[in-house]
């Protein structure tokens, strides 16, 4: 997942001109450009199901993710999930938009389970990350990319939180494989996750399958080598993470 967006201030202000003129309220303690860009996403916001402009709406809602005190409650990324359901309803190929967003919506969940006075909102996010990824699919099921990076995505969740969605994140290392090319650098990564995954849910003899596809490709991979040695040489001790 790479998350998004440089703030293009110059930009902002140029396109902030076209816009119908409301108030908009001075921010204190930020510098002028920063109080453009504001201005500009507070009018995208004011009128968000009529703005086109992905690249546009990028700038935006980068900014909202740099600025949390801008949301209500602060640091909910609330208005940065608005404008990025608008970007992927535009553009249904925007990877680094599913992603990023889908990572916003999990981190909300987890801020809620620690305290949910503070994320009140937060309840059922992590579901809906998930849901808007198997959502993003139907238009990039020949994308390597779209499925590695969405399994990557939802790794972390998987691991230290909600472990019942290592199968989403599975399924999705293993349809990127299978759409990898034989000589993709990435597939060796690929391989190389799936093993990782099948260990951390202590299925040994898939994790072994796997590292050994890993092997296949790239035979002095030092990961792979040492994981393998792990599983097949200290069949009973806890595995390693």
């Amino acid at each position: 997942m790479r998350l998004i967006f440089s703030i293009a201030v110059v930009f902002g202000i140029v396109v902030l001109s076209h816009y119908p003129s409301f108030a908009i309220e001075k921010v204190e303690g930020i510098s002028n450009p920063d109080q453009s860009i504001y201005d500009l996403s507070e009018r995208v916001l004011q009128d968000l199901e009529w703005q086109y402009d992905t690249e546009l709406l990028r700038e935006c809602m980068g900014f909202y993710i740099d600025n949390q005190q801008f949301d209500s409650p602060q640091g909910s990324y609330n208005n940065a999930i608005r404008i990025g359901y608008q970007i992927v309803a535009i553009n249904h190929k925007d990877i680094d938009t599913y992603t990023t967003m889908a990572w916003l919506l999990w981190s909300k969940w987890v801020s809620w389970t620690k305290n949910p006075n503070r994320m009140p909102d937060g309840e059922g996010k992590a579901d809906q990350a998930v849901e808007l990824l198997n959502w993003g699919e139907k238009w990039n099921q020949k994308s390597v990319r779209f499925y590695k990076e969405s399994a990557d995505t939802i790794w972390p969740l998987a691991k230290y939180h909600r472990t019942d969605f290592y199968k989403f994140v599975i399924e999705n290392y293993r349809k990127a494989e299978l759409l990898s090319g034989a000589n993709d650098l990435s597939k060796v990564r690929i391989r190389l996750n799936l093993g990782h995954a099948y260990r951390q849910i202590r299925e040994k003899k898939t994790a072994i399958y796997w590292y050994k596809k890993v092997l296949e490709i790239a035979p002095t991979n030092e990961t792979a080598i040492r994981y393998l040695a792990h599983l097949e040489n200290e069949p009973d001790k806890k595995n390693i993470y």
